[in-house]
């Protein structure tokens, strides 16, 4: 008797989870966060605020501007290390991506951009994503909803919190460039918190992204814009060395 009543719970457990509709829990979660068109608004933003960067057992931290259209992306970190303070800018034009690092300009994978692109919160709006539901899982201390998106052959799963319907945890496997630069799958994970409201979007302010289970950023937004206007020259990789200096510096 005792062993039926076990089963039966564990069946009725079962039932109450895969009762759930996967399409219901994406709609609470998009309109958690302001609805469709605040979704869409996710990758067309301005922001400033805090970064710090994982490496060899550090944490480099540094200032901050990030800036996203559709899938062109410009970031500029000032970077700290010791008195000194260096200039690093990463970007991407949807063709090309591109680094100064401390003055010089090199090349970078856009393979590396092009595969993230591929996983984000736009994909909860997408018409022709199918959309499943996988185990639940507890992220510190949160219940969450697992949310699979299947989308042009590419898997992401999102963890929505069960009470308020917003995005605890975001995991998917896509092709990198590795370090000795060349192609492996890769798991990454990026975890979002401290959600605020921005021009009726509730934006996580806080993003920290994972690979192979280390943790690679952190992101800590003070300021954020969205449709912002910007000169599209930014996302372009210059011929030469860009000019850094302040426009004090320029002037005097």
């Amino acid at each position: 008797m005792k062993k039926i009543s076990i089963c039966l719970m564990v069946l009725l457990f079962t039932i109450n989870v895969f009762a759930q509709n996967p399409k219901e829990i994406v709609e609470n979660c998009v309109n958690a966060l302001g609805g469709e068109e605040a979704i869409k608004k996710f990758t067309n933003y301005k922001a400033k605020g805090e970064i710090k960067i994982s490496m060899q057992g550090m944490e480099l931290p540094g200032k901050l501007e990030s800036i996203q259209l559709g899938r062109k992306i410009y970031g500029r970190a000032e970077m700290k290390f010791g008195k000194d303070i260096y200039t690093i800018i990463q970007a991407y034009d949807g063709e090309t991506a591109w680094m100064d690092r401390f003055g010089t300009i090199v090349d970078q994978p856009s393979l590396n951009y092009e595969s993230d692109l591929d996983h984000d919160i736009r994909l909860l709006v997408e018409k022709e994503a199918v959309f499943s539901l996988t185990m639940e899982k507890e992220i510190e201390g949160k219940k969450t909803y697992g949310i699979e998106v299947d989308f042009k052959e590419k898997k992401t799963t999102f963890y929505i919190d069960q009470e308020n319907f917003t995005i605890v945890e975001m995991v998917y496997k896509d092709l990198y460039f590795g370090e000795k630069y060349t192609k492996e799958m890769l798991e990454r994970r990026v975890k979002f918190s401290d959600y605020k409201n921005f021009e009726g979007v509730l934006y996580p302010t806080r993003m920290i992204q994972y690979q192979k289970g280390k943790k690679l950023l952190e992101f800590k937004f003070d300021e954020i814009t969205f449709n912002p206007e910007v000169a599209l020259a930014i996302f372009k990789r210059p011929d030469q060395k860009l000019d850094l200096r302040y426009r004090e510096e320029i002037i005097h």
